[in-house]
């Protein structure tokens, strides 16, 4: 508690300074939107060491203005006090303006890597983009985080993330990133998608709710539910979250569904499948392969195939067993995030639990190996000891029934 206590003062501190001194952007990407939320209208992508002045504060929100007096606002982990003078000078002429900084040059930049090597559909890109526009309005999103708070689990602040000694990764998923998960995620959607407007609007929020309370919380995370009755979960890069049918039908309480979406994620957070990536990956790096593919004189054949490659083996990774380790990471995780938001922690236990006595009597139809049932078992056992020592079990507080029953009762 006194190392969070010190950490607020430092924030504070830093923050304040800010309005005073102009302040520089620190990552490859950073996102400008309209409104304070990820769930906003993105207005530009500023390069590191773009100059910004700042404005207002809104909770982990800043309202900036560039030297040509635009205004949006950042997250607060995308700037920095000092100008990082190893790195190129930003250059801001006409970044406004330029199609590789806009919503629709992203879509365009999208879609023409998932469907030249990503081996999907035009159609299927075009449903990823269309899903990928939240379905409410920032004030729905506050009166449903605001009815949780209101029942919040007495847990809520009792773990910070820093405190599972996790090796540090800054989040930072650039449009490199968007355009592998967009790939990956079109050849999930052309599995089935559950286009019901109820359910979908429902799940998002929870997942834009957890989001709020994540490291990643400036991170436009969406969940699609597929049309399948089995019990499972994916999640690709950039931050496409995937639920089956059955994993939804089998909550019986909003925090265990928020269990399930926070789970999926920590995948992301934590950056498995990049992880994964990077590890089959030996002598060509993801970042490099993209600027290639984007310069249209160059001769990139054989980088083309070897990334092609890799795409497959991390598709056929996301889809099939993943590894244990990251599976007990991302569990931990979960529990964490949703106690933060004001979940039941044990929601992702009871999740895992249903999870393994499902699996055993209904495998997975896309691969009978992915997270056998003893495997499952591991997990549940290995996540209710971590919850178990880490928060108390309050029965009945932060589970939001009232609320989960109204939104999903027509599934029952």
């Amino acid at each position: 508690m006194q190392r969070q206590i010190v950490l607020a003062f430092l924030l504070v501190g830093f923050v304040s300074s800010m309005f005073s001194e102009p302040v520089y952007t620190k990552r490859k990407n950073n996102y400008v939107r309209e409104g304070p939320g990820s769930f906003y209208e993105l207005l530009v992508v500023l390069p590191e060491n773009s100059p910004l002045t700042v404005l207002e504060r809104s909770g982990n929100w800043l309202k900036v203005q560039l030297p040509e007096k635009r205004v949006g606002w950042i997250a607060v982990n995308c700037i920095t006090a000092k100008r990082n003078d190893k790195a190129a000078p930003a250059s801001l002429e006409n970044i406004w303006s330029s199609p590789k900084a806009s919503k629709a040059g992203i879509a365009a930049a999208i879609k023409g890597f998932a469907g030249k090597h990503a081996k999907t559909k035009p159609g299927s890109v075009d449903l990823v983009l269309k899903y990928s526009e939240k379905p409410f309005q920032p004030g729905e999103l506050e009166l449903f985080n605001n009815e949780l708070q209101q029942q919040a689990s007495k847990n809520k602040g009792k773990v910070e993330v820093a405190d599972l000694d996790l090796k540090k990764m800054e989040y930072d998923a650039g449009l490199d990133e968007q355009k592998i998960g967009v790939g990956m995620a079109a050849r999930l959607v052309e599995r089935g998608i559950v286009s019901d407007a109820q359910l979908n609007k429902y799940v998002n929020l929870v997942c834009a709710t957890i989001a709020m309370y994540a490291p990643a919380y400036d991170w436009n995370f969406t969940v699609f539910v597929l049309e399948d009755s089995s019990v499972n979960g994916f999640a690709t890069p950039g931050g496409y979250l995937f639920l089956t049918l059955g994993a939804v039908k089998q909550c019986s309480d909003e925090s265990e569904l928020a269990g399930i979406i926070a789970h999926e994620m920590s995948h992301v957070i934590r950056r498995h499948g990049m992880q994964e990536m990077t590890k089959r990956s030996v002598e060509i790096q993801a970042d490099e392969a993209m600027s290639e593919l984007q310069d249209e004189t160059g001769d990139n054949t054989q980088d083309e195939a070897d990334l092609e490659e890799i795409m497959e083996d991390m598709y056929q990774q996301v889809i099939s067993k993943r590894l244990l380790s990251y599976e007990l990471e991302a569990d931990k995780l979960s529990s964490v995030l949703c106690a933060n938001a004001g979940y039941d922690p044990f929601g992702i236990v009871r999740a895992c639990e249903k999870m393994a006595i499902a699996q055993h009597t209904n495998p997975d139809i896309f691969d009978p190996a992915f997270m056998a049932s003893d495997e499952l078992r591991a997990r549940s056992t290995a996540v209710r000891g971590f919850v178990s020592r880490k928060y108390e079990e309050t029965y009945g507080i932060g589970l939001m029934q009232t609320r989960f029953n109204a939104s999903m009762g027509f599934l029952k």
